[in-house]
């Protein structure tokens, strides 16, 4: 990608009702335990999660690290002008907060997440082991899915901030979903270098 240019990215079509329920099925069914179940968010989920939670705690996930991965072309960007958005890319590890859902509100609250999360094909839900303070849990995290249109790979810090400097969507700017996400880990006490750095360079673009 040169220097002042972006690639145009028409969003693809959303998932219908039926494959959405089908694929929240098919991770219900899955599931590795009975009892309580378990979410790891890493992005906008920790700052604005759309569920009822009865326990929070940070946790850990090895083998797969946070990345501004995919384009983001109606939230936090447009088809024209892209943002991105984060995703969880294979390697590394990453530190997030493991959400215990509420029973009570168990379906619906599964229900809005799947709404939301799985949009579109651009996320693959799999339970993956999360160790937290009090021993290892299964819990529900978002992949991004490679092979999927929007699906932007390795970009780089540089190029990353410049995308995330100008971008702007339906839900507001790209750089504020970035430095939401680094303030909400913080009160969880995690510290996230990578994020931190790619802030204060997308807040150097944004004063030349």
């Amino acid at each position: 990608m040169s220097e002042g240019s972006f690639p145009v990215i028409q969003p693809l079509p959303p998932l219908s009702d039926e494959e959405r329920a089908q694929s929240l099925a098919q991770i219900r069914e899955a599931a590795p335990h009975a009892g309580p179940t378990w979410i790891f968010a890493y992005g906008s989920l920790v700052w604005d999660p759309c569920f009822a939670f009865e326990a929070a705690e940070a946790a850990l996930l090895g083998g797969f690290r946070r990345a501004f991965n995919f384009w983001s072309v109606l939230s936090r960007g447009t088809p024209e002008r892209p943002g991105l958005g984060l995703g969880l890319e294979q390697g590394g590890s990453c530190q997030g907060v493991l959400f215990r859902l509420a029973d009570s509100s168990l379906e619906a609250d599964l229900d809005a997440l799947w709404k939301r999360e799985m949009y579109s094909a651009v996320y693959e839900p799999r339970w993956l082991r999360v160790e937290t303070p009090a021993g290892p849990r299964h819990a529900i995290a978002f992949v991004t899915n490679t092979g999927h249109g929007q699906y932007a790979g390795e970009l780089g810090t540089e190029a990353a901030a410049r995308i995330i400097a100008g971008a702007s969507g339906e839900k507001g700017p790209c750089r504020d979903y970035l430095a939401a996400t680094v303030d909400a880990l913080a009160l969880h006490g995690i510290d996230d270098p990578t994020l931190s750095t790619l802030l204060a360079i997308v807040d150097s673009h944004k004063r030349d």
